[in-house]
């Protein structure tokens, strides 16, 4: 690894520490984002600096690094939670404390989470609606089956 920095999950920070980043390791080949916003200012960094060959991984699983992947931008992948999941095991477990008084899981937990790339990435399909943006961030995105 060159380079480490925060960029508070905002995507103007990320621009800004990408373009410091370049300045100092001009010959990168890849960038993980912590999410998907700064992985769309690392993208608009790159590609203000004719960067067109640096890898960027994104995490969230939102439409505009989806179009990104597909237009073929920096943006070579996302990762996409599985929020309904999240959101029924968080209910479990509040449902075993408050029966038991003790925690059931401890504070970390691994759950499987979708690789949207190229060969998916078209599937993956947000909510663009009015009443769909006022709903849970998590429930907005899905992929469907292909065909």
């Amino acid at each position: 690894m060159v380079a480490q920095q925060s960029a508070n999950w905002s995507q103007t920070e990320a621009f800004s520490r990408m373009e410091s980043i370049l300045q100092k390791k001009p010959n990168i080949v890849g960038v993980i984002s912590g999410n998907d916003t700064m992985a769309l200012g690392t993208e608009a960094a790159l590609k203000a600096a004719g960067k067109t060959n640096v890898i960027v991984v994104g995490f969230d699983g939102s439409g505009y690094t989806r179009d990104s992947i597909i237009n073929k931008g920096n943006i070579k992948a996302t990762v996409l939670q599985p929020g309904w999941a999240q959101a029924q095991m968080a209910v479990k477990q509040a449902d075993y404390y408050l029966k038991n008084g003790k925690v059931q899981k401890g504070e970390k937990q691994l759950m499987e989470c979708v690789l949207i790339d190229e060969s998916n990435a078209s599937q993956l399909k947000t909510a663009t609606t009015a009443s769909a943006a006022s709903a849970p961030a998590a429930f907005l995105a899905c992929l469907t089956p292909s065909g």
